[in-house]
């Protein structure tokens, strides 16, 4: 499904709107993400430049100008160098007829530190404030072209773990798994993983992040698998964890308290959308896993924002006021984020990339069964 011109227009508008109402003279992405969310187009390092009162334009590699000005329908301004890139900015802001311009940058925790640094120090005069007030309300709500593409990276997510299932057995290393899946789900149509995918066994199933290394999986084992397939752009989230061989009672116990610890979750986010918060859900899972004996074992994050950032609002480990966050309809979220990690048993972990419509639809699908292979 290709989404028309007019709709990147309408965002546009829409955060002009927001600027304005915030007192912002402009906002300057640097994220690829915010670049493709507002032009729908896809190039290395672009930058845009949206004023709250004028025609945005974006700011490209002098080569890529006419294919830039084509693919988005938007003036185009070319650099060589990084103070040319700068020098556009700094342009358009000498020529705001106020003597302390704001401008909003994004301040998240993947913005390139130095370039921000560099504007600051070009633009002395400037006010620069955090762009997340202008992008993130509206980013956090996903339009039909939007749910289109995730609802096919949950398809490829689900494929992608078929396809790890398929692959594992004791003697394979951990990285011969990842390298396969990810093979495998870029042929089906994924435009990339949106991180490394996480092949955890034995006694690193236990950590909440991961890496696939050149461990080989031994009978026995547990093993957690995380991968992000990246479909137009959209990420899906897809995470489970399997034995190797026969499981434990107690490995059994922790994972139905994981399985139904989602499970009371997204119940929670159909029954109460528009009135429960992030921090509503995150003090019933900790009471949850007390009350079946894991309440120490509970890692805050369970529920975090999806869609073009894997992670993205409401994003309550990096950014604590997201606990605030009320879940409303047309949001996706990924649920199942934290790992349950218990000692001696294994870490534990049913990640999920939800849709929150009239009812909550999970666009990643794969059995939450804990499996045996």
């Amino acid at each position: 499904m290709s989404v028309p011109r007019s709709v990147y227009r309408k965002r546009i508008r829409r955060a002009q709107e927001q600027m304005e109402s915030a007192g912002i003279d402009a906002f300057l992405a640097l994220s690829l993400e915010n670049y493709r969310y507002f032009t729908g187009d896809v190039r290395k390092q672009p930058r845009m430049f949206i004023p709250a009162n004028d025609e945005p334009f974006v700011i490209v590699f002098e080569g890529e100008v006419e294919e830039a000005e084509r693919k988005t329908g938007l003036e185009a301004k070319g650099y060589r160098a990084l103070h040319e890139m700068i020098g556009h900015v700094v342009s358009f802001l000498n020529s705001i007829d106020t003597e302390t311009p704001t401008v909003a940058v994004e301040m998240e925790f993947s913005t390139p530190a130095f370039l921000l640094e560099r504007f600051r120090m070009a633009n002395p005069h400037v006010e620069v404030v955090d762009a997340k007030q202008i992008v993130a309300p509206l980013r956090k709500f996903k339009d039909r072209y939007e749910l289109d593409f995730m609802r096919k990276a949950g398809k490829l997510a689900d494929i992608a773990m078929e396809k790890a299932l398929e692959l594992l057995r004791p003697g394979v290393s951990e990285r011969e798994i990842a390298l396969e899946v990810e093979y495998h789900v870029r042929k089906k149509g994924a435009e990339r993983l949106a991180f490394p995918m996480f092949v955890n066994s034995g006694e690193r199933s236990l950590w909440l992040h991961g890496l696939a290394t050149d461990r080989k999986i031994e009978d026995g084992d547990v093993v957690l698998i995380d991968v992000g397939p990246v479909y137009e752009g959209y990420c899906a989230d897809i995470a489970r964890t399997f034995v190797v061989g026969n499981a434990t009672e107690e490995q059994r116990r922790v994972h139905r308290a994981y399985v139904e610890m989602q499970e009371k979750t997204i119940e929670a986010i159909e029954g109460s959308k528009g009135e429960v918060s992030v921090l509503d859900l995150e003090r019933r899972n900790a009471e949850f896993l007390k009350s079946v004996g894991f309440g120490d074992s509970y890692v805050r994050g369970f529920v975090h924002g999806i869609g073009l950032n894997f992670e993205e609002t409401p994003f309550p480990t990096i950014f604590p006021e997201d606990l605030r966050e009320i879940i409303e309809k047309d949001m996706t979220l990924s649920v199942g984020h934290s790992v349950l990690s218990v000692r001696g048993v294994g870490g534990f972990r049913v990640e999920d990339t939800i849709y929150v419509g009239e009812k909550v639809e999970r666009l990643t699908t794969f059995t939450r069964e804990l499996l045996e292979v």
